[in-house]
């Protein structure tokens, strides 16, 4: 009887988390938030957001050009392409059990601007920028048996700026967070980490279930995403992904 009520309560967590969606992000065109992060592979963050932190997950540095997919996520980094305004931060978060990560940002130029090498569990500093632009960030040879595979994405941030050639300064969406991150877990394990986002005050504002690509269980969705707020410090926010990382089932 105790676990049934606890998964209640877990429950009415979630859907109260997510329906400050409506409010957080109030002037969005629509709430599919998480969703359109997994089909678009895509987000505009809120130009009030301090920090974004992006996902590594795990099995990122699987080509999904092998014969067997052994991917779980249609992405190498949630989401792959992100658009910013100057003043938010953005911070790599590596998720790929075992294996340590290199992340390498480059500008338009192709000049090296970044350059961080993560262990597994572990997260980048923070990165602030400078100046608008698409910025594109990568690691190569991620995969022994695909030499040819590079795991990329995108920064785009941006203007105003004199000679800009992007400019969405009236981008009206709007969130009450300072922090913004992603957080890859296995849908029948919802209910028990969503206790362990709210006692640490972190907010669950979307949510997209899916099957993972390399088809490890039968029927249907096996995966979510989590799309997370918090106006608590990053530190914090890490520290929580940490948490919840460390047991996720392929830890």
């Amino acid at each position: 009887m105790k676990y049934i009520y606890s998964v209640m309560f877990a429950t009415m967590m979630i859907l109260l988390t997510a329906s400050t969606f409506s409010y957080s992000f109030s002037q969005t065109p629509d709430s599919n938030l998480a969703s359109n992060i997994f089909n678009n592979k895509e987000l505009v963050v809120p130009k009030n957001v301090k920090n974004f932190v992006i996902l590594i997950p795990n099995e990122a540095h699987e080509s999904p050009d092998l014969p067997k997919d052994q991917r779980l996520i249609n992405q190498p980094y949630v989401p792959q392409n992100l658009v910013v305004h100057p003043s938010t931060k953005i911070v790599w978060f590596a998720g790929d059990v075992g294996h340590m990560r290199k992340v390498i940002l480059e500008d338009e130029n192709s000049n090296e601007i970044f350059n961080s090498i993560l262990k597994f569990n572990s997260a980048s500093k923070a990165l602030p920028f400078n100046q608008s632009g698409k910025f594109t960030y990568f690691e190569t040879k991620a995969n022994k048996d695909d030499p040819n595979f590079v795991m990329k994405g995108s920064v785009t941030v941006t203007g105003p700026e004199p000679n800009s050639s992007i400019d969405i300064s009236n981008n009206s969406l709007k969130s009450n967070f300072d922090t913004l991150s992603i957080i890859m877990i296995p849908t029948k394990d919802i209910n028990k980490h969503a206790k362990i986002l709210n006692d640490n005050s972190l907010n669950i504002l979307d949510q997209y279930s899916f099957k993972d690509l390399r088809q490890t269980a039968g029927g249907g969705a096996n995966q979510t995403l989590l799309v997370l707020g918090s106006n608590g410090p990053i530190d914090a926010t890490i520290s929580t992904l940490k948490k919840i990382t460390s047991t996720l089932p392929y830890s």
